[in-house]
């Protein structure tokens, strides 16, 4: 018979459960310190507990995480953890071969500085002590950031997984205009922490609302201004839906056919919208549909 994974335990199953609990959490003290003693510091012992119950599954926030381990031998429902746990690793170890087979040859530094911390990480990551901990340092900002809730290897799972999403976007637009992009948006890209996604995306949505080509990326100023008349009486919501409806056209010519690429989009809209509403109350829209920033040799903007 399967747990419930909605039933909240009785309190007498909530003390029963806390005495296993931390009867491992004292054999986890002792591993620790390599058999001397059960007794750190709390602020160690209390990393070690939250280590333990994120292995284990548990989330302190919602107390029905706990009755699937009610009645049951803690100590290899912990083991088992941590093997998945290292498989885990794996995985994000595999997710960064993809990422990096896909990602345009961009030298932006937070972008690289980020995956070589993570991939370098992985190899330290603790999964019998210190398991909740992010591995590496992250730096580079996405379009849909990784909830704080989300913790450890289950992070940087999710993280790369959307990385992946924002590089196979960039992909699909010819080199030169997107580091022109790239270039009139902030010339400082390559070395501030910024979002590369963000100048890309605009312009593709924006390009695509008008049913011209996005992979273009180029908007000229009379688009600009088709783009500020559809804009003008909006409400940020409204704005927001009309690029929604715009992104399955976008996916479409770019062949994008993953969820993360869809929802990587959506957030890039609900991202958009506002900043959309401010700038046409401002009748200026060049500082969300930005313009090339340096000269395009091999073919004009248009």
């Amino acid at each position: 018979m399967k747990p419930d994974l909605t039933r909240l335990l009785t309190q007498a199953e909530n003390d029963d459960l806390r005495t296993e609990l931390l009867a491992l959490l004292r054999m986890q003290a002792v591993a620790y310190t390599q058999g001397d003693s059960d007794s750190l510091p709390a602020e160690v012992m209390l990393e070690l507990l939250a280590s333990l119950l994120y292995t284990l599954g548990v989330d302190p926030a919602q107390s029905q995480t706990l009755a699937p381990l009610y009645g049951r031998d803690l100590r290899p429902l912990y083991e088992a953890g941590c093997r998945t746990l290292l498989r885990k690793t794996d995985q994000a170890r595999a997710l960064i071969q993809a990422l990096c087979r896909e990602t345009p040859p961009l030298d932006c530094m937070s972008l690289n500085d980020t995956v070589r911390s993570i991939l370098a990480s992985l190899d330290r990551y603790d999964a019998r002590f210190f398991a909740h901990r992010v591995p590496g340092e992250i730096d580079y900002q996405l379009i849909q950031p990784v909830p704080e809730s989300v913790q450890g290897i289950d992070y940087i799972l999710l993280y790369l997984s959307r990385l992946r999403a924002e590089m196979r976007f960039l992909s699909r637009f010819p080199q030169h205009r997107l580091l022109a992009l790239l270039d009139g948006t902030n010339p400082g890209w390559r070395e501030e922490i910024v979002s590369l996604c963000l100048p890309v995306g605009a312009n593709a949505l924006g390009l695509a609302l008008l049913g011209e080509d996005p992979r273009r990326l180029h908007i000229r100023e009379s688009e600009r201004q088709a783009l500020l008349q559809r804009f003008a009486s909006l409400h940020p919501l409204d704005i927001e839906n009309r690029l929604m409806r715009t992104c399955t056209s976008l996916l479409d010519t770019l062949d994008l056919h993953e969820v993360q690429d869809a929802d990587m989009l959506l957030a890039l809209c609900r991202d958009l919208a506002p900043r959309i509403r401010s700038a046409a109350d401002a009748g200026d829209l060049s500082h969300v549909f930005g313009g090339f920033g340096v000269p395009v040799t091999s073919c004009s903007p248009d």
